[in-house]
């Protein structure tokens, strides 16, 4: 069975690829699909400079999000990317469709070669800022393995960002679900918005409960939070902190990344 290169990487750092609105997208301005590709390949190549261990290309700017399924014209603008950003690097890129359009991100991930994709709702039925959340992973597992994509690892939030599960439920046990019964490859924490980070506490708990289980952090690491959470969690995805002055709407800043991925190698003991 072919395994994703991610899990090459020990405690790897995924840096983001925040898109500009895309066709279809309420933000969507007529810029052309090809100066799209552009900024996505400045910001991968200054992510690259700074020495991140992958990449995440999302459609950030789309908001508000449709919930399930993006636009097809959406779909094809973010393959056209994902494609030339995936041909431009040579370390594992991921895809990720606000707001759980799963299904699509694994077939971009299995038609273009990507690593890894990101899901928001994987196990719990949840409750956003744009609408419920069905869970992704009945229905994601079966179509991984018909398209024979184990090769693409499966990211899952567990009650991430801007999202409350229905009903509540403790985060352990949405997290227990998501890898015993949905089988996610990791699962995701995150703090309640975007540039906030998950409960040190949490991530030892949940690490304590499932040792073997690859525990990421989705949001809010930071070069001085790093060791203390690196320490525990098995690495982490991040977007704010890499931006001119940590601000998640500019452009990638490889000198905040450079600071970043050393803390990171310090603690990896390399």
């Amino acid at each position: 069975m072919k395994r994703s290169r991610l899990w090459e990487l020990k405690k790897p750092i995924i840096g983001m690829v925040h898109l500009p609105p895309l066709p279809g997208s309420p933000g969507y301005r007529g810029e052309p699909l090809r100066e799209i590709v552009r900024f996505a390949l400045r910001e991968a190549e200054a992510l690259c400079e700074g020495g991140v261990d992958a990449i995440l290309v999302e459609n950030f700017h789309d908001y508000p999000y449709p919930i399930g399924k993006v636009p097809t014209s959406t779909l094809i603008a973010m393959a056209a990317v994902a494609y030339r950003v995936r041909e431009t690097v040579d370390i594992p890129v991921g895809v990720n469709l606000l707001f759980n359009d799963a299904e699509d991100e694994l077939y971009l991930a299995w038609c273009l070669e990507l690593d890894f994709i990101r899901v928001e709702g994987f196990v719990d039925l949840l409750l956003s800022d744009m609408g419920p959340l069905l869970p992704a992973a009945p229905d994601l597992m079966r179509l991984r393995g018909i398209l024979g994509a184990e090769g693409v690892a499966i990211l899952a939030d567990v009650q991430g960002k801007y999202t409350y599960a229905l009903p509540s439920r403790d985060v352990t046990d949405s997290a227990r679900d998501a890898l015993e019964r949905g089988l996610a490859d990791a699962v995701v924490l995150t703090g309640a918005r975007t540039g906030q980070t998950a409960p040190l506490e949490l991530v030892r708990r949940l690490k304590e409960e499932f040792p073997e289980a690859r525990v990421l952090l989705g949001s809010g690491v930071t070069p001085e939070s790093v060791p203390e959470l690196l320490a525990v969690a098995d690495g982490a995805i991040v977007g704010s902190y890499f931006k001119q002055g940590g601000n998640v709407h500019n452009p990638v800043d490889p000198k905040r990344v450079k600071e970043l991925m050393a803390a990171a190698r310090r603690v990896r003991g390399a």
